[in-house]
């Protein structure tokens, strides 16, 4: 057992291991993607790629209908989702919906805090697609849609090393809540960025995972302004590893560079609300 060191210490040395088994990224999302990127895909090729995995079919037929798409009529089969959603948001819902699998521990804590920041992953994604969209970067909804829900994928890294940490038993002693906060805050970023790359996904998403929590920061992106924007609603309402209240964001540097307007900024905490409940189950 490694309790004489520091769990900074066994982590980081983990975390530097040139063998270390990073996550993969799900081969469905990258048949997805790849469909698409052929140029020429529809709603009947999109719906036989997902139909090799049912589980991941029914729980994008469960977003596809739920209250991020309110005032649509509900869908029944992928082909409907395709053609009432259209297939750029399709392969967003089948990306983040594959994901999903990656958040799973055996440690009872690290599991906990594995589905809460699976929920906070999904709500900035969607938040920040909405966002793009109101806030008119339609063009960019589906990199804003990516971009947050990669952004935290650091933390994702970060538990299931912990977490095979206590399988192997090479740290038995208890996980304060504070201790982890700190790991995650400290380490998250750089490590994002890094299985981004592994991962062969834009660079853009990698950058925004580096920086997202700079409070230096002095991106004109509206990408990245989207993301930070959206994650700080999240963390003001609680829809994170933890809660920041009295976040004024019709304040923020972010707001005023993308020119949002009070109402808008109170419409998308309305829409993050009233939309986690369906998307966390």
């Amino acid at each position: 057992m490694i309790q004489s060191r520091s769990l900074i210490d066994v982590l980081g040395d983990e975390l530097a291991r040139n063998d270390l088994q990073l996550p993969v990224y799900p081969g469905i999302a990258a048949r997805v993607q790849a469909l698409a990127a052929s140029g020429n895909a529809n709603a009947e090729q999109f719906e036989r790629v997902l139909s090799h995995d049912p589980a991941i079919a029914s729980q994008v037929l469960r977003v596809a209908n739920s209250a991020f798409y309110s005032g649509l009529s509900s869908v029944a089969t992928i082909r409907a989702a395709v053609l009432r959603l259209g297939l750029d948001q399709l392969i967003s819902l089948a990306v983040a919906c594959s994901q999903k699998g990656q958040f799973v521990a055996h440690d009872p804590q690290i599991n906990r805090l594995m589905t809460q920041l699976w929920q906070h992953s999904v709500a900035v994604a969607f938040g920040s697609r909405w966002l793009a969209e109101r806030a008119g970067y339609r063009g960019l909804a589906g990199e804003c849609f990516m971009a947050g829900l990669f952004h935290d994928i650091g933390k994702l890294l970060i538990l299931k090393v912990l977490d095979d940490l206590r399988r192997r038993g090479e740290w038995t002693s208890d996980l304060p809540p504070s201790l982890v906060q700190e790991l995650l805050a400290s380490l998250h970023a750089e490590q994002g960025a890094r299985l981004i790359k592994q991962w062969n996904l834009s660079p853009m998403y990698a950058d925004i995972a580096r920086s997202h929590n700079d409070p230096h920061s002095e991106d004109i992106n509206p990408v990245h302004l989207i993301v930070r924007l959206v994650n700080a609603a999240c963390t003001k309402l609680g829809v994170n590893l933890y809660r920041q209240e009295g976040l004024v964001l019709a304040a923020s540097a972010e707001a005023a560079a993308l020119g949002l307007k009070e109402v808008v900024i109170a419409e998308l905490e309305i829409v993050l609300e009233d939309g986690i409940a369906s998307l966390a189950a």
